[in-house]
């Protein structure tokens, strides 16, 4: 799954800098998956995320699932997008901060 996010205004940010969006939206998630009613069902899981910058400052954010357990692929879908969702919030959320700073 992937989407774009615009430019906010803030200037092309540097590989560290993005590795260090990324580590803080992978941590984010990760507590959002331990809270999530589903986390019981689950026997595995990993997240692969990445961010990218265009020379236009647009960020892809971009999440590989990787999640095994006790879920129908009703569930399984609806967790994805749960966790998508709440990523591209979190990542939103990063920025702003950093805009304001």
């Amino acid at each position: 799954m992937g989407s774009d996010i615009t430019d906010i205004g803030l200037k092309s940010l540097s590989d560290d800098e993005l590795e260090e969006i990324i580590s803080i939206v992978d941590t984010k998630i990760e507590l959002f998956l331990q809270k999530h009613e589903f986390w019981k069902l689950l026997t595995d899981f990993g997240i692969i995320t990445s961010l990218s910058q265009s020379s236009d400052n647009v960020l892809t954010l971009i999440l590989d699932f990787d999640i095994s357990g006790g879920l129908s692929s009703l569930q399984l879908d609806e967790l994805q997008q749960e966790v998508y969702e709440y990523a591209q919030d979190a990542l939103k959320e990063e920025l702003l901060c950093r805009k304001n700073f």
